[in-house]
């Protein structure tokens, strides 16, 4: 190292557990580098994953985020299903037989999705000065191609809002993986629509 190199430094933060029946997440953060000093870094993880067959997907940061609606480029789609027993069947199916992984838990808010909010009963946070309703644990899924995301808002009777968005930094252009997630989507709503029609709501 010379003296005229400047200190550069990232870090690396991942999940501490390790589950084969769901993601795992792998951050890397920094401050105090340059861009390509940062792809190395990311090109490194990418042969690394590759060597031990592990499938190294990009995912958003939003992804992670209590609001769903950050990215104006990526609005998701929201589907009410007000009926428990269909909740839980979309949710047993999406692992089963749609090919989804689990995600993670992430605190969600369901004051932005006003226009769905008919019918469902979200605990309103006596504390807060408008009665807004509190953040819920949603459960959120991702489809093994990488290319989509659900989200499930359950309210306190067990019904849920569905929320669904693209991963576009894992698309990325791709016309074959952007068909593919359209596929995917529209399996998913059929499934939802059948369930529904079944329990009658």
């Amino acid at each position: 190292r010379r003296n005229s190199d400047k200190y550069e430094w990232c870090e690396i933060v991942h999940d501490s557990n390790c589950d084969t029946r769901r993601t795992f997440r792998i951050t890397i953060q920094w401050l105090v580098a340059i861009g390509s000093k940062i792809d190395q870094q990311a090109q490194l993880l990418h042969r690394r994953c590759a060597q031990y067959g592990l499938n190294l997907i990009r995912v958003p940061n939003y992804s992670s985020l209590r609001l769903c609606f950050m990215n104006p480029y990526a609005v998701p789609i929201t589907i009410p299903v007000r009926d428990k027993s269909c909740v839980n069947s979309l949710e047993e199916a999406l692992t089963n037989d749609f090919d989804f992984v689990y995600d993670d838990c992430h605190m969600a808010d369901p004051n932005e999705l006003v226009d769905c909010l008919d019918g469902f009963d979200f605990i309103v946070n006596r504390w807060s000065m408008n009665k807004r309703k509190k953040f819920v644990p949603a459960k959120q899924y991702l489809h093994r191609t990488g290319t989509l995301f659900i989200r499930l808002l359950r309210d306190a009777q067990g019904k849920a809002i569905v929320i669904i968005y693209l991963n576009n930094l894992q698309i990325a252009g791709d016309a074959q993986l952007l068909e593919c997630a359209r596929t995917i989507f529209n399996d998913v709503e059929h499934f939802i629509t059948e369930e529904c029609k079944k329990a009658g709501c």
